[in-house]
């Protein structure tokens, strides 16, 4: 019999609490370089009021209103567990001081973006930036305070039983879908997006080829664990499933349009995103979702590569 997290049906104080911070999160992080709605009117001032807001309803209107909230009767699967409802042992969701605390934690990871870099510079300096910021600033504090603070640690559920048939087919489908798009997408949509991730061109080049083939995969690495391991985890332990994986979905997406993905980037990260969140659902397993990620990064690194130097191939050995 397995344990399971009992689905809440959350007040319209902490929906609109988890809103009004995804907003924030899409105008403070994903427009943080771009024109603001007026001049000299940057979007992070209209974001910064809405997380002021998102906290307020977590810790005093939801807090000081119905507790958990209503047991969700129809829930269907635990996050994680890919297993029904129906035979499982049934633990109580958190309660509203647990979401007020979630907040904090969701702040947090918009401050730290904030004052983080975010583009594709492979420079020695902007990589230890990264690492310090993303990696100890993000994953470890966060990861910490879910632990000790929230009393309710996240789940690194890395394999969860046997992949199935269709687990094992995803991958060559998901590596055609996403060859084709980025294909098209640095080929044809937009042909001077590999200018996000600057190359030498002239002089050695291998120091730079491998640097961005290892921040290929440390970004793919931590965008799984920061927006499914973290944002959605701990957004599922409160919210239904299918809202849950939305507000992660724009968690992740403006990161990535931050990053470098413009023009029709965000609208195939969303969807990915939210492919990601389901396939976590129902797999329990980082491991795979990660080997999903760090495929399509192959594609990606394969892309910049050669549109900088064509012909260059898939891999930095021997540049």
């Amino acid at each position: 019999m397995t344990r399971a997290l009992a689905t809440p049906r959350p007040t319209f104080a902490r929906r609109l609490s988890l809103w009004l911070m995804t907003a924030a999160m899409v105008l403070i992080i994903g427009l943080k370089s771009h024109g603001g709605p007026l001049p000299g009117v940057p979007w992070h001032y209209l974001g910064w009021p809405l997380v002021g807001a998102s906290l307020a309803l977590a810790w005093w209107r939801d807090g000081r209103g119905r507790g958990h909230g209503r047991l969700d009767e129809d829930a269907g699967r635990a996050v994680g567990t890919g297993t029904d409802m129906a035979g499982t042992d049934t633990v109580a969701p958190p309660d509203a001081e647990s979401w007020a605390k979630t907040t904090v934690l969701l702040t947090w990871l918009i401050g730290v973006l904030y004052f983080t870099r975010i583009d594709g510079d492979t420079s020695d300096a902007h990589v230890l930036e990264l690492i310090l910021t993303l990696g100890v600033g993000i994953l470890l504090l966060s990861a910490l305070a879910a632990r000790y603070w929230l009393k309710d640690k996240l789940d690194y559920s890395w394999v969860r039983g046997r992949w199935s048939l269709k687990m094992w087919l995803w991958f060559p489908l998901g590596f055609l879908l996403a060859y084709t798009f980025l294909y098209f997408y640095f080929h044809h949509w937009t042909p001077t997006l590999h200018h996000s991730w600057p190359l030498p061109l002239e002089g050695p080049r291998g120091g730079a080829l491998w640097r961005l083939f290892w921040g290929c995969n440390f970004v793919g690495v931590w965008d799984e664990l920061a927006f499914i391991n973290f944002v959605f985890v701990l957004l599922a332990r409160h919210f239904r499933f299918g809202e849950a994986n939305l507000a992660q979905a724009f968690f992740f997406t403006s990161f990535l349009h931050e990053m470098a993905f413009v023009g029709w980037g965000p609208a195939v990260i969303f969807s990915f995103a939210l492919v990601q969140g389901l396939t976590y659902q129902r797999t329990g397993s980082l491991l795979y979702i990660i080997i999903l990620h760090l495929m399509i990064d192959s594609i990606l690194f394969y892309m910049i590569a050669n549109r900088w130097y064509p012909g260059f191939g898939w891999h930095p050995w021997g540049a």
